[in-house]
């Protein structure tokens, strides 16, 4: 880990570079700009927003306003998009810079950490029409509390707000960075000994969206007896500290964040120790 951060210190304008040059590629040129950031997860939203309120009539509580789902479901996607692609990307980040790599003294090891710093630029954008939408929806058209109580099980009623909890953003940043980026560094390096963990990533990828409770309240699940998933899943503890404190003005349980800062720098340790130890290998098995 220390062998990267002084690669990081001394290649800081690399680094700046091919971020500068990812965000230029992604957006100069277009249109719409940087409002791409935006409208994707939008059309997600739609889409994941019809299939399952409207075809699959999908509950996630008597007492949220549909205005709210909305919210929840698309902070949701804002985090996951930038958390699996830096995943996607950087697990193919070796091969697809394979001249560089074998070519010149190349500090392969700031791949994975620009791609991972791209996309928290995209989700910043996406974070700013989330607090917009607070904003609006909490402040200017606030919706009257229900009259009735919440059924057994399911999600309390509460009012979108914006508070003193956004100060923990740059803690949540920097511990799903560490989670995204470890992965990263682990999947990059393996799969230069086996392609397939490119192609095998992106199904994995979309299992994990989908047990993540993104677009349904994860209630559903504990009463259909599958708790036991949302116990194990840390992108679960991820989405909904960030609807604690995006959305509703409240501390998130900091029991849960604790074991996700360590599970984040477990994984960060390992996929960097793999990274490093097979760093000499790369030009032969490009």
């Amino acid at each position: 880990m220390f062998e990267l951060l002084r690669s990081i210190a001394k290649n800081k304008r690399l680094l700046r570079d091919f971020v500068v040059r990812d965000i230029k590629g992604r957006y100069i040129g277009s249109s719409m700009g940087f409002f791409w950031s935006v409208i994707f997860p939008l059309i997600n939203l739609a889409i994941y927003t019809f299939v399952f309120r409207f075809v699959l009539k999908s509950r996630w509580s008597d007492q949220q306003p549909d205005t709210h789902v909305v919210m929840l479901m698309f902070l949701g996607i804002v985090v996951w998009t930038a958390y699996s692609e830096t995943i996607s990307r950087s697990t193919n980040s070796l091969v697809e810079n394979a001249n560089l790599i074998q070519k010149v003294v190349f500090p392969s090891e700031i791949l994975p950490v620009y791609l991972a710093i791209s996309s928290w630029i995209n989700m910043c954008i996406g974070l700013v029409f989330v607090v917009l939408g607070v904003v609006y929806i909490g402040y200017i058209d606030p919706l009257p509390a229900p009259e009735r109580a919440a059924a057994p099980g399911d999600p309390q009623y509460m009012p979108l707000a914006l508070g003193a909890p956004l100060v923990l953003l740059p803690l949540m940043f920097a511990l799903q960075f560490l989670l995204a980026t470890g992965i990263g560094y682990l999947l990059s390096a393996l799969n230069l000994f086996v392609r397939d963990v490119y192609h095998l990533v992106g199904v994995f990828l979309t299992v994990w969206m989908f047990a993540t409770p993104i677009f349904y309240s994860g209630a559903v699940v504990q009463r259909q007896g599958f708790g036991w998933m949302l116990e194990i899943n840390p992108m679960c503890w991820l989405v909904d500290a960030y609807r604690s404190i995006v959305l509703y003005a409240q501390w998130p349980d900091f029991g849960l964040l604790a074991r996700f800062a360590l599970v984040a720098l477990v994984v960060f340790s390992v996929g960097i120790a793999f990274f490093m130890k097979q760093k000499r290998r790369f030009p032969d098995l490009l």
